[in-house]
């Protein structure tokens, strides 16, 4: 297949990516230590986790905020000509609360705290004057795609110049760290969407949602075992939404979920030129919605991905969602 020039063809791309982890890290040993784990630690490690980030003093709010604050430091856009600002993650009061301080924060679900919205206070800390906060929720760890696809639609939609969104995910302290053999952490990332770009174009984004699994809890070997076939299918739609073949492919940038997961899902969907960008599964875990971007924004700056090279971002949420979207870098 012929592969157009992408000055040719303007659309909605990724203008710069941020990401925030807090300061304090744990081995994989030390959370079965802490009873963190549901799973033993040499079972995540065969799985590839290593460590992850764990805020202690940190609040969800104040990630969002850096990394939110970075990504509008090193891109340098007139914070004026962004419409949008999109907030996905730690909700109400609890976003404002430090992990040790959440169960105490959680009960202003039933103050008038409750009204205290992050995405607001972003947009006035950020001084986005002319942006429409808009939140985003129940999406767990597609948020950040979805938020994507949400602003991609708007630029084309409505004329949004610029969005800019922002997810920032954390675990309180005693609620564990591993979510069907996921060993998390807790991060901010930030991604800022232009209505033309010429690099990094969302071509397209497909969702399929199964409302059946909504209980994730009394239903988890019923996801475990829908997971891989709706992945394969959800990915080979992304592929051909985007008009491209399978043999396109040239970049595979994966939600962290273990590598042993993507070693199966790899092996059925069938890439044939397609390497996976696994990197970051040992040395960061998985941090939810930001996993992909985090991960695109690392294989950008190691030189791995080049300009005009075909990308599939792929993701799945409890609840249930599978997400994929197909960047042309």
């Amino acid at each position: 297949m012929t592969r157009a020039d992408p000055k040719e063809l303007r659309t909605p791309a990724i203008a710069g990516i941020s990401y925030v982890f807090p300061e304090r890290s744990r081995t994989v040993s030390e959370l079965a230590g802490e009873l963190q784990l549901t799973s033993s630690a040499s079972t995540m490690e065969s799985f590839g986790f290593e460590s992850v980030h764990v805020a202690v003093a940190e609040s969800p709010y104040e990630l969002a905020l850096a990394a939110a604050s970075n990504l509008l430091a090193e891109t340098g856009v007139d914070r004026d000509s962004i419409g949008l600002l999109i907030y996905g993650g730690t909700p109400g009061s609890l976003s404002f609360a430090a992990a040790t301080d959440a169960e105490a924060a959680a009960g202003g679900v039933c103050t008038m705290s409750r009204f205290k919205y992050p995405a607001t206070r972003l947009q006035y800390d950020l001084e986005l004057h002319n942006a429409w906060p808009f939140a985003i929720d129940q999406l767990a760890c597609t948020t950040l795609l979805g938020a994507a696809r949400i602003a991609r639609s708007m630029c084309l939609t409505e004329g949004i110049e610029r969005a800019l969104c922002v997810s920032s995910e954390f675990f309180p302290a005693n609620a564990g760290r591993e979510a069907i053999f996921n060993c998390t952490s807790d991060a901010a990332c930030a991604i800022l969407i232009e209505r033309n770009g010429a690099r990094n174009r969302l071509v397209s984004a497909t969702n399929v949602t199964k409302g059946y699994y909504w209980d994730v809890e009394a239903l988890r070997d019923e996801i475990v075992a829908s997971y891989f076939p709706t992945a394969r299918h959800v990915l080979l739609r992304t592929i051909a939404d985007a008009g491209w073949e399978p043999s396109d492919v040239d970049w595979i940038i994966p939600h962290n979920v273990s590598a042993r997961s993507w070693e199966i899902l790899s092996s059925l969907v069938r890439l044939p030129r397609a390497r996976l960008f696994s990197e970051n599964i040992a040395r960061h875990g998985h941090t939810l919605a930001g996993d992909n971007f985090i991960n695109y924004r690392d294989a950008l700056d190691g030189g791995c991905i080049q300009p005009g090279q075909r990308v599939v971002l792929f993701s799945y949420g409890f609840g249930a969602h599978w997400t994929g979207i197909a960047v042309e870098a």
